[in-house]
């Protein structure tokens, strides 16, 4: 047996810093969205629903749901199981300078940048197309050969009906962070531009990527633009998914990791999959790194905790580093309560149980209720980050919902055991929390 063919058949786990973080970055992904269905882990039934909605001309997709729930990897891996091996899907994203007309601009470059032979034929006849979408020169690029902004939904529909022509029936394109446009006249564009690609017959299949009040503000532009969406709303992962993650990488990268270990990530990500494929990232560098087999301890977990912290994103860390930098020993623990459990939004009297809870675990004397109740209402405000948004009296949650997995990953480190987020989890972890039976 040759040498090569006895070191491919080593473990992950044994092998050399580039090849190890190489097979890390195929099997976990905290920084970019998954584009295979072979690590799209608790979408099958959202995944199989799109591919069955667009079997039908004219349709298209809104994938929504809260911040970080994973609406990017499943509109990619659905794009990309859609379009020909061939082609790849066109993916933009949006952001709050986009408008509707710059948005058909990008796609057109972005098309004609991917084919030799379409873009020569773009720039044919002084720099643009005869497509009439211009008045005058009738061309669809600038003499610098810069795409010129459609400007009427006719004219959109137009280009992409050539771009079908010229790059294939099976064009597919993601529109993510279609939230970033605001303006109601632009997204009245968006849903009349996909009326009328439905009713001219344009193959061209759009997927778009939204918060929830998104959808509505677009099925609202148009009295008859929800005929044309299969919408999928996005929650939480569940506890199955968030540990077939975790073993799923294990198993690949030769790591031993016990149930235990695997059901507190899962309940630490609160069902946000950037958290489970962070912190197992970040511990199975740490199994790497220590050369043990490939065997995961208790110390490596608390090492890989602090890691994960550490590299969190910014706009994840800021409001909460100004909800809890003046008076962490107070506020922290607040946040602690509020990620208690597993409801998004929780009454301010099971807020506090929570907190006095909390606080007895910790030897500490809890605050008396008024000035918990000031506190609380501070998180709501600039100063504190506006943490905490309270959309009913006595109600709250965390503003970026993504936000609550970030609290309970800060509340491992400091060794404060919250509420399992899901009742089976009580169960998979085989305890329920202080008081409760297992």
């Amino acid at each position: 047996m040759t040498e090569e063919l006895l070191f491919n058949l080593r473990p992950v786990v044994t092998q050399r810093e580039s090849d190890f973080g190489k097979s890390l970055a195929h099997v976990l992904s905290p920084s970019r969205p998954l584009q295979s269905e072979e690590f799209l882990r608790g979408r099958e039934e959202q995944l199989d629903g799109i591919r069955k909605a667009l079997y039908a001309g004219g349709r298209h997709v809104f994938i929504h749901g809260f911040r970080g729930v994973g609406k990017s990897s499943l509109a990619q891996t659905a794009a990309f199981a859609l379009a020909p091996a061939e082609r790849d899907p066109i993916i933009l994203g949006c952001d709050q300078s986009n408008s509707f007309s710059s948005i058909m601009r990008d796609l057109f470059e972005e098309v004609a940048g991917r084919s030799p032979a379409f873009e020569k034929l773009m720039r044919e006849g002084g720099g643009g197309l005869n497509l009439g979408l211009l008045s005058g020169a009738g061309k669809v690029t600038s003499q610098e050969g810069r795409v010129v902004e459609p400007s009427t939904i006719n004219e959109a529909v137009r280009l992409v009906r050539y771009l079908c022509d010229g790059y294939g029936d099976d064009l597919v394109v993601v529109i993510d962070e279609f939230d970033q446009i605001k303006d109601k006249p632009e997204q009245e564009n968006f849903a009349n531009f996909i009326k009328q690609l439905s009713d001219k017959h344009v193959p061209a299949r759009f997927i778009f990527c939204g918060i929830g009040e998104t959808v509505d503000a677009l099925m609202s532009a148009h009295g008859s633009a929800d005929r044309y969406f299969h919408t999928v709303s996005l929650d939480r992962l569940g506890w199955d998914a968030r540990v077939d993650i975790v073993s799923g990488a294990a198993d690949v990268l030769g790591i031993k990791i016990d149930d235990t270990t695997k059901y507190r990530i899962a309940k630490i990500s609160d069902g946000f999959p950037h958290y489970v494929h962070l912190i197992a990232e970040k511990l199975f560098w740490r199994v790497y790194e220590e050369q043990n087999n490939g065997v995961v301890t208790g110390e490596l977990f608390e090492y890989a905790m602090r890691d994960a912290s550490d590299a969190m994103e910014m706009k994840l860390k800021q409001p909460y580093e100004a909800a809890t930098r003046k008076y962490s020993n107070d506020y922290e623990t607040i946040l602690f309560a509020v990620a208690d459990g597993h409801e998004l939004q929780r009454r301010s009297t099971d807020i506090f149980e929570s907190y006095v809870r909390i606080m007895n675990s910790l030897g500490k004397k809890p605050l008396e209720r008024e000035k918990f109740n000031g506190r609380m209402n501070n998180l709501k405000q600039t100063s504190y980050g506006e943490i905490l948004t309270g959309n009913r009296t006595g109600w709250y949650e965390f503003t970026e919902k993504v936000i609550r997995g970030y609290a309970r990953l800060r509340a491992e480190q400091n060794h404060v055991q919250l509420e399992v987020d899901h009742p089976i989890g009580k169960r998979r972890l085989g305890w329920v929390g202080d008081g409760e039976d297992a």
